[in-house]
């Protein structure tokens, strides 16, 4: 009987061992990660990240690539960037490029959130890990950087809440399309802090075009329907600079705030036209979208699906030109359009 518990006392530990070792040699090499093979390295110069960015032809995104780019070379990893080119099914095909390539971690801006799904499983069954710049995710990605769009709709309500001061003139919002599902939060948090200040937002119109134009022709339709109405916000760079100058031509004292921080609406800001708008944060986006894949790909540590909240700042014209400092100082991209 003896023998017998000590026989199987040494196959417990035995068994004990074998798991341990294989524990190891799985944190080195390959970890089981959302039901998905992740490979992990010793090295950091044995890692390539591939970027997908959505254009490069925005100023945001320029500085999304920044952030990757200068990440990598903190971190000593390889990098490789392809453009989508604004298109969705070019993005999906530069996806499994990347994996055809064996790049050791992904970071993407997605032009199509919904379409990138079969691509990214595609990547993390390959033992691949994706991380999503901003901008939405569909799939199994292992970690999504997004803004605090929330935040940024509340920021907008409580300035043209201190500007106006009056709970009984309306308030107006230029919307975005109802698939750009993280992005609409932008509104969202605007109605709900709106809601709890005490204001009517009379007028919700969502802005069908993404343009200057677009931004200009629904500030036409707003006011249309409310003529009375006293602040607006629209939840994009370029369609509230549009908001901004329907505005001005027609005459009208109201009130404007945007949301990105785009060049245009620094400028609008400079000008006098466009009182304020949200930033967003793209180069620490892209910077930290590495940093999570490091952890990954060496430290071994585990997401999955995991959302990441980046903060937003309110520019105003009293503090534009000690954050367009900031900015260029940081990017080496000015905060201002080129010249």
């Amino acid at each position: 009987m003896k023998r017998y518990v000590k026989i199987t006392v040494i196959a417990a530990l035995c068994l004990a061992m074998v798991i341990t070792l294989s524990f190891i040699g799985c944190k080195k090499e390959e970890a089981e990660e959302g039901g998905m093979q992740v490979k992990t390295f010793e090295n950091a110069g044995d890692i390539t990240i591939g970027f997908s960015v959505w254009t490069m032809e925005f100023t945001f995104f320029q500085n999304v690539e920044k952030g990757v780019k200068d990440a990598c070379e903190d971190l000593g990893f390889k990098y490789v960037m392809i453009d989508q080119n604004s298109d969705a099914t070019k993005m999906v095909q530069d996806l499994n490029s990347f994996v055809g390539q064996g790049v050791s971690g992904i970071v993407v801006t997605p032009v199509d959130p919904g379409a990138i799904g079969p691509a990214v499983e595609n990547a993390r069954m390959a033992g691949i890990p994706v991380v999503c710049a901003d901008i939405g995710k569909s799939g199994p990605v292992n970690a999504l950087m997004i803004s605090n769009n929330f935040k940024g709709g509340e920021l907008a309500a409580e300035f043209l809440a201190s500007k106006i001061n009056d709970t009984s003139k309306p308030l107006g919002l230029g919307n975005l399309l109802p698939q750009w599902t993280y992005a609409r939060q932008r509104g969202e948090g605007f109605l709900s802090k709106a809601l709890e200040l005490g204001y009517n937002v009379a007028a919700n119109i969502i802005v069908q075009n993404p343009s200057a134009e677009g931004g200009y022709d629904t500030m036409q339709q707003i006011l249309s329907a409310v003529p009375d109405v006293a602040g607006v916000y629209f939840t994009s760079g370029r369609e509230a600079v549009g908001a901004a100058q329907a505005i001005q031509a027609a005459g009208k004292d109201i009130w404007s705030v945007g949301y990105n921080g785009d060049p245009e609406e620094f400028q609008a800001i400079k000008d006098g036209v466009l009182d304020a708008t949200i930033l967003q944060e793209p180069y620490y986006i892209g910077y930290r979208s590495v940093e999570i894949l490091k952890e990954i790909l060496l430290d071994g540590k585990f997401y999955e699906n995991v959302e990441v909240p980046v903060d937003v700042k309110l520019i105003t014209p009293e503090n534009i030109d000690d954050i367009a400092a900031e900015i260029l100082e940081k990017t080496g991209n000015s905060a201002f359009p080129a010249e």
